[in-house]
């Protein structure tokens, strides 16, 4: 069962490299140059968003007042 499994991922991986470096009929390039072209807009995009999760992170939350176990 084991290398049934793995030999239908290796296959599925290997399509799948074939598909992104597949070049166009049209314009010559691959999924893959289209992906590596607009990786510094990708890189930005996502130094943006984790500066807002660290805001959010840092950003002090409302504390609620602790009610003593007697009541």
């Amino acid at each position: 069962m084991g290398f049934i499994k793995s030999a239908l991922i290796g296959a599925a991986v290997y399509a799948a490299v074939q598909y992104i470096t597949k070049r166009d009929v049209l314009t010559g390039r691959s999924i893959l140059d289209d992906i590596l072209e607009r990786a510094p807009e990708y890189i930005e995009k996502a130094k943006i968003y984790a500066k807002e999760v660290e805001i959010k992170m840092e950003a002090p939350t409302p504390e609620e007042p602790i009610i003593p176990a007697s009541y």
